[in-house]
C-alpha cells in the first residue's frame, strides 16, 4: 500500500514539474528568430532598478501577449518604474523570447495618441511598419538587432 502511494506521489510530482518546465522555463532569451515574426506591444516597467537579487541586475516588466496572457520579464537597461516601453516578441511562438527596448519610452506617446489600457493592460500589437509612434522604424529595427547581438 505504501509503495503505491510513493509511486503516485512521484508520478504527480513528475507531471507537475513537466508542466512547469514547458510553461515557464521553456521561454528562452530572445534570439534572432524573433525577427522573422516580430510583433511590438506596450510593456510596463513594474520594479525599480535593483542590483543584487541573487546576482541579477535590472528591472521587472510585464506585457500582454496577443492571446491574452500576461507575460513578465526581467532586463537590465535604462528604465524608469511605471513608464511604458516597446516590447518585441515572436508572434508565432513566445518561447522564442521577448525583450523590452529601453530607448523607446512610449508613455507620453500613448497619452498623446489616446491609446488606453483595456482593463489593466494594453492589448495592442503592431508589426514594425504599423507602429503608430513617431520613432524612426529603422532605429527600432537597429536597436532590436543590437540587443539580440549582445545577448
Amino acid at each position: 500500500m505504501e509503495g503505491k502511494i510513493v509511486i503516485s506521489v512521484i508520478i504527480i510530482c513528475s507531471l507537475a514539474w513537466g508542466i512547469y518546465f514547458f510553461t515557464f522555463l521553456s521561454i528562452k532569451p530572445a534570439t534572432a528568430v524573433i525577427l522573422k515574426n516580430a510583433k511590438y506591444t506596450v510593456g510596463e516597467v513594474t520594479s525599480a532598478y535593483y542590483g543584487d537579487r541573487r546576482y541579477r541586475k535590472g528591472n521587472d516588466y510585464q506585457f500582454k501577449f496577443q492571446d491574452g496572457t500576461v507575460k513578465e520579464g526581467h532586463q537590465d537597461g535604462e528604465f524608469t518604474e511605471g513608464r511604458k516601453y516597446l516590447v518585441v516578441y515572436d508572434s508565432t511562438d513566445l518561447r522564442n523570447g521577448f525583450l523590452i527596448l529601453d530607448k523607446f519610452d512610449i508613455t507620453d506617446s500613448l497619452e498623446n495618441d489616446h491609446i488606453h489600457k483595456n482593463y489593466d493592460y494594453y492589448d495592442l500589437g503592431w508589426s514594425l511598419p504599423q507602429i503608430p509612434f513617431k520613432y524612426d522604424k529603422g532605429d527600432i529595427d537597429y536597436e532590436v538587432k543590437m540587443h539580440l547581438r549582445c545577448e
